[in-house]
């Protein structure tokens, strides 16, 4: 145990400047992102032994601060039409502050544009952004780690939000840490909207998009973070049904 425990607390503290100390280190986030980016030299199979003791130091050190994201109701929240994206969109551009316009375009394009659950696009920051033949993946810590392409469209305002400081949070990279209120606290801080701005339903949307897009539904599976085929289904009830040809 003493081997990875000891690879991993200096990675996170020379490499990613994290504190020495055992509850900021030990979290579910940094041990993904050092198994992926931090051992390039290791094998599979050590990667994966060094993963699975320092995730199980983490359920000891910090069981409470990283938790698995529910599976989708049996009910999913019903994606946004397309006028409804166009609006959400005009609402981002109108926001008073530059910073604010930022933000809101970066919400905006982490959950139209990847997918990503609250916590998960909270947790994002600039280097988790990267480009993959010629596509913007953002690479997810949280929960089930993967690697998500973002929709072409939706790319500019995550590469907008880039600046020298690249490790800082990409939405509103001035707070500090991750709470699951700080999307709500965002919206209510700003130009009120008769909107509904919520990341479950651009989440919806998303997978949506890819449904009707072709994605091969286990591809789609995999970048969404998601285990089985029956949450698609229940997001495929909103796909539209075949038009008639006219005689």
């Amino acid at each position: 145990m003493f081997p990875p425990a000891t690879a991993f607390a200096l990675w996170a503290w020379q490499t990613r400047g994290i504190p020495a100390e055992m509850d900021r280190i030990f979290r579910r986030r940094l041990v993904e992102e050092f198994v992926h980016r931090g051992m390039p030299e290791f094998s599979r199979s050590s990667r994966a032994t060094y993963r699975s003791t320092l995730l199980a130091i983490v359920e000891a050190v910090t069981p409470a601060h990283d938790r698995t994201l529910p599976l989708p109701r049996s009910e999913p929240t019903p994606p946004y039409t397309i006028a409804e994206v166009a609006s959400l969109r005009s609402w981002a551009l109108r926001q008073g502050r530059p910073s604010r316009r930022r933000d809101a375009l970066v919400l905006l394009a982490l959950g139209l544009g990847a997918g990503l659950a609250t916590r998960e696009l909270l947790a994002v920051r600039g280097t988790d952004l990267e480009w993959r033949s010629g596509i913007l993946h953002v690479a997810v810590w949280e929960s089930r780690a993967r690697l998500v392409p973002v929709l072409p469209h939706w790319t500019a305002p995550l590469i907008d939000s880039l600046d020298d400081e690249r490790d800082r949070w990409v939405f509103r990279p001035g707070r500090q840490g991750v709470r699951g209120a700080q999307v709500t606290d965002f919206l209510h801080r700003g130009q009120q909207t008769d909107l509904d701005v919520r990341p479950a339903r651009m989440r919806t949307t998303w997978l949506l998009t890819h449904l009707l897009a072709g994605t091969a539904p286990q591809e789609l599976l995999q970048i969404a973070g998601l285990e089985n085929h029956a949450a698609l289904d229940r997001i495929a009830k909103f796909v539209p049904p075949p038009v008639e040809p006219v005689d």
